[in-house]
């Protein structure tokens, strides 16, 4: 929705048209940074004096969902002057917290707006990085059963974007029909490079997902692969099942109706 409203009707929405939209659960937008830039661009167009765009923009944030921001983004929140330092700091305190927990919670009757995940286009994700002893990520994703059964027959989800060795990633989950004789549907992962020309870049990874019943993370497939631009590399069966076992209630891949997945990527020296 806010990636296809005009930009000026936006700016001139009066403060309650703005209050209106960000307590909207239903908000069909990108990603929750989406939201912050157009809630910032709107309170610098409409509050000039810095000490009124703090204000105004601390009387917004009760009802802007941090927690669903990326992290690069938090991050440079930390270095602007959008906020006082110390209502900065709790604001993204908060959601780091909330992003530093195994899965990320679906809060779906939270009475706090902030932890209720909006309709994004783009799947929030939880993102842990190393420096050594190499460069690698871990990243984790949680799709709840209507989310995939909403895949079926041939439709994808995208993941949020994430960096590693200065190339940008997404993780693409999907429903495929396979090539064999038999034909089946079956869940789908893949990592995908989003930029063309970007920095040629080998990388060794793994998905997993958690299992009934001990819960633990049990390694689907593991893959190495060269990304020199924009492709997508992954596997088209991570079960070994066909869509309808995999979807079933009785299955193991659904625990309290959210399938967790976690990806591991680490650069080949």
């Amino acid at each position: 929705m806010f990636d296809r409203f005009p930009s000026e009707e936006l700016m001139a929405l009066p403060l309650a048209g703005i209050m209106t939209l960000l307590m909207s659960n239903d908000l069909m937008v990108a990603s929750e940074d989406v939201v912050y830039e157009v809630v910032l661009k709107w309170a610098k167009a409409n509050y000039s004096v810095l000490k009124e765009r703090q204000e105004i923009l601390s009387f917004f944030a009760p009802f802007i969902r941090f927690p669903y921001m990326t992290s690069p983004r938090l991050k440079k929140i930390f270095t602007s002057d959008d906020f006082e330092p110390s209502v900065a700091f709790k604001l993204v305190f908060e959601a780091l917290c909330f992003k530093a927990e195994p899965s990320l919670p679906h809060r779906a009757d939270s009475l706090d707006q902030r932890f209720i995940e909006r309709a994004y286009t783009f799947r929030p994700i939880k993102t842990v990085e190393f420096e050594v002893p190499h460069r690698q990520c871990i990243v984790y994703l949680d799709l709840p059963r209507k989310d995939c059964y909403a895949l079926y027959p041939s439709k994808e989800i995208y993941s949020q974007k994430f960096h590693l060795g200065g190339q940008e990633f997404i993780l693409l989950a999907c429903c495929n029909k396979g090539h064999q004789l038999n034909g089946f549907h079956s869940f789908g992962l893949y990592l995908k490079t989003q930029e063309q020309g970007s920095v040629s870049l080998t990388v060794d990874y793994n998905f997993s997902a958690r299992w009934k019943p001990t819960q633990d993370f049990v390694i689907r497939g593991k893959g190495k692969s060269k990304f020199t631009g924009v492709e997508a590399m992954g596997f088209s069966d991570l079960f070994g099942t066909p869509w309808a076992s995999f979807i079933g209630e009785d299955g193991p891949y659904f625990i309290n109706d959210v399938l967790h997945l976690r990806a591991e990527l680490s650069i080949c020296l």
